[in-house]
């Protein structure tokens, strides 16, 4: 199994409505608002770390209202 953490960064206003549409996708585990540097907080669980880029980069960042991401690979 690997994991990742995403950390997001989304339009003002929008953290919610994001937050909410990642949960709906299997290999999102939590998504949580926070403050810092993101907005909001996913880990992101799959197979392989190929399949979690995947995800990543095809459909999660697609989520309208996400400006930016930062994904952090989870090594032990």
């Amino acid at each position: 199994m690997a994991r990742a953490y995403l950390k997001i960064k989304v339009e003002m206003g929008k953290e919610r409505g994001v937050r909410d549409a990642l949960l709906r996708f299997s290999e999102v585990k939590s998504a949580h608002l926070t403050t810092g540097d993101q907005d909001i907080l996913a880990l992101v669980e799959a197979d392989s770390y190929e399949d979690i880029l995947l995800a990543v980069v095809d459909r999660l960042r697609a989520l309208k209202g996400i400006k930016s991401t930062v994904t952090d690979l989870v090594l032990e």
